[in-house]
């Protein structure tokens, strides 16, 4: 086995040291070799690649590493694998073209994508498929990687929100990290923040607007905009769910919210344990009525701490002009945290889009390589 490569099986407690290019002692120290796979390749997935392309000098003077995708699956266009690493330049152009994976894969038969996940030689894999409100059957494809001695990395809410502590005690106990920044506001750093810069913080409560597609409908309606038109807007911009009443109805809300709940404030409130309500059509009526009285309707999601437990609830609130909350508009999203140690510590996100989602991928990728152990 080539002693520059790191296997899972050999080392699936680290992502690999640091051996850059440089002269050492008058040699040259090649670079080390990191496998990656992408279960999911829609937009995010697909922007993340092109993130990958645009850093790759810059990882290999940071880290010493050079990677290479081994594996791509997908729902609808098929998956490929290649040991030698899959031309992913080739791939992205062939897109848009609408040429399906299958002509690029090189590798023994799959049958499932539990095999893709055995066979694609990764050491890190990046999972974007679609929200489940059950976690399923992403969690499943997760615990398979972190089972094998895989690192993973994922922007689906479904399997952190409702699996949350299952998981991170299987990547504990198999050395490996199980990461998830792209869960909640996109790029943003809501959990990087507090396990880099705020050790030992503890939040006593938080709120903010964490779904975009209802926060652009409230601040549209505000504006004279239908319902109707506004909603075709946020899916035209890709930043619904599939499905959206997902957005709709406050489960993608829950979800993210059940995430900092359990990430950050030790809780273990799952998504159908908070109290929801979303909006419809019928929420113009009260986004004028607010609008009236010099007040704004948004979509806020809260949480608090009752005796040993933490309470979460998602539902829209009239607030007033002053409140930070009220000023974040169209496709932006807020978090606000009260601790013992910052007092009140805000995270706005501006018109976030797929590149921030996909950025959160790499911001984790890079959380890998400089911090090896959880």
């Amino acid at each position: 086995m080539d002693p520059t490569k790191i296997g899972v099986h050999r080392r699936a407690s680290a992502v690999p040291a640091r051996r850059t290019i440089r002269r050492l002692g008058g040699m040259i120290q090649p670079a080390r070799q990191i496998n990656l796979a992408l279960l999911g390749f829609g937009h995010v997935g697909r922007a993340f690649a092109h993130i990958l392309l645009k850093r790759r000098k810059w990882l290999l003077k940071e880290f010493g590493l050079e990677w290479k995708i081994t594996g791509i699956a997908t729902r609808n266009h098929g998956m490929a694998m290649e040991s030698a690493g899959l031309p992913v330049q080739k791939i992205l152009r062939a897109w848009k073209s609408g040429r399906i994976l299958d002509r690029y894969h090189s590798g023994p038969a799959c049958s499932s994508t539990t095999d893709f996940i055995r066979l694609c030689g990764a050491d890190v894999l990046f999972e974007t498929t679609l929200l489940e409100l059950s976690g399923e059957p992403a969690t499943t494809y997760i615990r398979e990687a972190l089972g094998a001695g895989i690192h993973v990395v994922t922007t689906n809410k479904g399997p952190v929100a409702t699996h949350f502590r299952a998981l991170t005690r299987l990547a504990r106990l198999r050395g490996v990290r199980f990461l998830y920044e792209g869960t909640v506001m996109d790029g943003a750093p809501v959990f990087n923040l507090m396990r880099q810069s705020l050790p030992g913080t503890r939040i006593h409560s938080l709120r903010g607007i964490l779904n975009s597609t209802t926060n652009y409908i409230l601040t549209q309606m505000e504006q004279g905009a239908s319902f109707g038109a506004a909603l075709q807007y946020a899916q035209d911009q890709g930043v619904t769910e599939a499905d959206p009443l997902l957005d709709l109805e406050g489960w993608d809300a829950a979800a993210k919210l059940s995430i900092l709940i359990q990430a950050l404030m030790g809780g273990s409130t799952r998504p159908e344990e908070i109290r929801r309500k979303g909006i419809s059509e019928d929420s113009g009526k009260l986004v004028r009525g607010a609008v009236r009285r010099d007040r704004r309707l948004r979509l806020v999601a809260r949480a608090y701490r009752q005796g040993e437990k933490v309470i979460g609830k998602v539902e829209p609130e009239e607030l007033e002009m002053f409140d930070p909350l009220a000023a974040i508009r169209g496709l932006s999203n807020i978090l606000v945290l009260n601790t013992d140690t910052m007092r009140e510590l805000a995270i706005v996100e501006n018109n976030p889009g797929v590149e921030q989602t996909a950025f959160a991928l790499f911001s984790d990728f890079v959380t890998l390589l400089r911090r090896p152990q959880a």
